[in-house]
């Protein structure tokens, strides 16, 4: 089976959850929602979120936009361009979260 992009972003959506299951690897949760995935595919696609939320994360803390003093994280339609050309699957509502949650760590 091809991971679709509702897959994906079930997947990535499990991978940036808070409270009890913050950090929690997103298999067992991802598996009762499509019990028809594979171990292996399973396996991709926790691997696959992993690698956005890394990426995105670095990109953020990496380029921060500074003015005199001040700093500003880079633009949201800057970190859109950049994560959209390699992970098109990635919806709105995701990608608003990847943000904001990429500019929280990179805060940290």
């Amino acid at each position: 089976m091809k991971l679709s992009k509702d897959i994906l972003n079930s997947g990535l959506n499990f991978s940036m959850e808070f409270g009890k299951n913050w950090l929690v690897e997103i298999n067992a949760r991802l598996s009762k929602v499509y019990p028809e995935l594979t171990k292996s595919e399973l396996n991709t696609c926790a691997e696959l979120c992993k690698k956005v939320n890394e990426i995105a994360n670095d990109f953020v803390y990496k380029n921060p936009v500074k003015t005199g003093k001040k700093i500003k994280f880079i633009d949201f339609s800057e970190f859109k361009n950049f994560v959209k050309t390699e992970y098109d699957w990635i919806d709105d509502k995701n990608l608003h979260r990847l943000y904001s949650q990429s500019c929280y760590y990179a805060w940290k």
